[in-house]
């Protein structure tokens, strides 16, 4: 690196570091930061004259599909602009994972420094949440419980954001072990993960809960595959781990209901809000199996069926199911670009979890954080909206960094 490569590098090191923080408090700074991070590494391959990235297969899918959603899928929109202002500011997200995983965590000091940034503000995070379900509000921003833990966050996703952080945060560490770059980190993830993994609990969020378990299987199974010691390993931390779960849903009437309501939910999905919902986006696919009905188009094109009696569902944001909003929103066209691209990355992870020895449990935690934003079978927030669009793909390209940096150093 020159000197204003370097200087760049840490800014945008900075930027990222912030993120994580920004989402506790204000998603329109987190935002922010996300732009000046694809900004200023856009700026850095114009000045250095490497667009290298742009050809590498992730990505080049990634910039396929932004293409295909402006030339192809936002014309012909049921509603045209609010489509385009969707599909126009999606580059933001592909140019942020671009930054992330093909500059900014590409050296271990970074790694180390974003991780320890990661493993300050989860534990923070997580602490609150606790004194907020003992006290009834957040010490850090006051907000109320109101049924639903949130901890500083306006909302109850605190679960979401505890997991899908802290999997990428102890990935990287790992990757750092594993390469004897920083022993004490992992240690450290390891003493933090119990606290994370109550509060994911106790929470009562219903996908951050079952998700978190399937990680949570994930990461075992990686442990199993290593054989030796981490066999055993495995076996007692799932024993361990089976029984707390256990004793929480024994002693938690609030938990148990929410599990109640999720049985619920499950037994009779068709009929459920969350059903209803899917069917309705898979109905808006089914009308324009191409194209779908326009990024962004699911509320306005629900009100407009509502406003011709073709439906009595209540008009939510989007479908709660990622896989049904591509279908509903991108039609084939982008649904197919996409599934490729989920494709590639659920392969980088296979390939580690069957490789070497020594990477299995890098490849099963990776596989967690996927399971974490991209598991086809869950409720989930939209993929395209701000807050839950940044905690997913810097969860993502957290783990698509610390893949890519052992890989890196293996060869």
């Amino acid at each position: 690196m020159n000197s204003l490569d370097k200087r760049l590098h840490i800014v945008t090191s900075f930027l990222l570091c912030c993120v994580p923080v920004f989402l506790l408090f204000t998603r329109a700074v987190a935002d922010i930061a996300v732009v000046l991070i694809a900004l200023i590494f856009l700026a850095r391959s114009a000045m250095a004259k490497d667009w290298s990235w742009v050809r590498e297969k992730d990505i080049f899918i990634l910039l396929l599909l932004f293409a295909l959603m402006n030339v192809v899928v936002s014309p012909f929109a049921e509603h045209v602009g609010k489509s385009f202002e969707r599909s126009l500011s999606w580059l933001r997200f592909v140019v942020f994972y671009a930054a992330v995983t093909r500059w900014v965590l590409t050296d271990a000091r970074t790694i180390k420094q974003f991780v320890i940034v990661l493993f300050i503000t989860l534990g923070i995070a997580a602490l609150d949440a606790i004194y907020q379900f003992f006290t009834g509000a957040s010490l850090l921003t006051g907000q109320a419980m109101s049924g639903r833990l949130t901890g500083p966050l306006d909302r109850p996703n605190i679960g979401m954001y505890l997991s899908k952080l802290g999997l990428a945060a102890l990935a990287m560490a790992f990757m750092l072990y594993t390469n004897k770059m920083s022993r004490k980190l992992f240690v450290v993830g390891c003493c933090l993960s119990p606290l994370l993994l109550f509060v994911v609990f106790l929470s009562g969020e219903r996908a951050a809960s079952v998700l978190t378990l399937l990680a949570i299987v994930l990461a075992l199974f990686s442990l199993f595959l290593a054989g030796g010691t981490a066999r055993k390993i495995a076996a007692g931390l799932a024993i361990l781990g089976g029984s707390a779960l256990a004793l929480l849903l024994v002693t938690s009437d609030r938990i148990w209901g929410r599990v109640e309501a999720l049985a619920n939910v499950v037994s009779d999905y068709t009929d459920s809000i969350y059903g209803q919902l899917v069917l309705l986006g898979l109905r808006f696919f089914s009308e324009n199996p191409l194209t779908g009905s326009g990024m962004g188009n699911y509320p306005l094109v629900c009100k407009d069926y509502t406003a011709a009696a073709l439906t009595n569902v209540p008009c939510h944001p989007h479908p709660h199911n990622f896989y049904v909003e591509w279908l509903s929103d991108t039609g084939l066209i982008g649904t197919v670009p996409f599934t490729i691209f989920m494709t590639v990355l659920y392969w980088m992870g296979l390939q580690t979890l069957f490789g070497p020895r020594e990477s299995r449990l890098l490849g099963g935690l990776y596989l967690g954080v996927l399971v974490m934003s991209l598991f086809p079978f869950s409720v989930t927030q939209s993929l395209f909206s701000n807050w839950p669009a940044i905690l997913a793909w810097t969860s993502i390209a957290s783990g698509v960094a610390a893949i890519r940096f052992f890989g890196s150093k293996s060869a």
